[in-house]
This record gives structure tokens, C-alpha cells and sequence, in this order.
């Protein structure tokens, strides 16, 4: 398989052509990570299954996404008023 420069938060699983027993993985890979993450902490991912010509591959992706804290996730803009519209006279 040939190599290709991910971008953070992205990776890819081949399939282990090297598997000799049933203790080596079926699929190895790499993930380039976004962030730090601390020990403890789950990472989530999320998988494609996609066919190469260099056979099939998993494709990863870092599912980090979290809500934004407090407040209204998609704010509608209040109408604004002319001054003119303030002014009485």
C-alpha cells in the first residue's frame, strides 16, 4: 500500500498481509491525532470501508465533536433598526 500524508484527525486500517497466527491483527494502520489526549480519555472514531486498487482499506476519522457549552447552538441575528426608525421627530 503507498503511503499518503493525512490530515489531523484522519487515518486509515489495511489489511495485515503479514498475519501468520490468529494473535497478529487483521487490520493495521495508523490515525494522525488532532489534539493531545491524556491517558484515560476514550478517543472516538468513526470507519468507512472503502475498495482500492490496492485492495480494501478502512478509512478512520477522529470523531471529537462535542455540543458548544451553554447557550443556543445556532443563534438567529436579532433585526436591527435604523436609526431613523429610533428617532422620533
Amino acid at each position: 500500500m503507498e503511503y499518503k500524508e493525512r490530515n489531523p484527525g484522519t487515518g486509515v486500517l489495511y489489511t495485515n498481509r503479514k498475519k501468520k497466527t490468529n494473535a497478529h491483527p487483521d487490520w493495521v494502520g495508523e490515525l494522525k491525532v488532532s489534539r493531545d489526549y491524556v491517558a484515560g480519555e476514550t478517543l472516538k472514531i468513526s470507519a468507512w470501508t472503502k475498495d482500492t486498487t490496492g485492495g480494501v482499506l478502512i478509512s478512520l476519522k477522529e470523531d471529537n465533536w462535542q455540543p458548544p457549552v451553554g447557550g443556543n447552538n445556532n443563534p438567529t441575528p436579532s433585526k436591527r433598526k435604523d436609526d431613523d426608525d429610533l428617532i422620533p421627530f
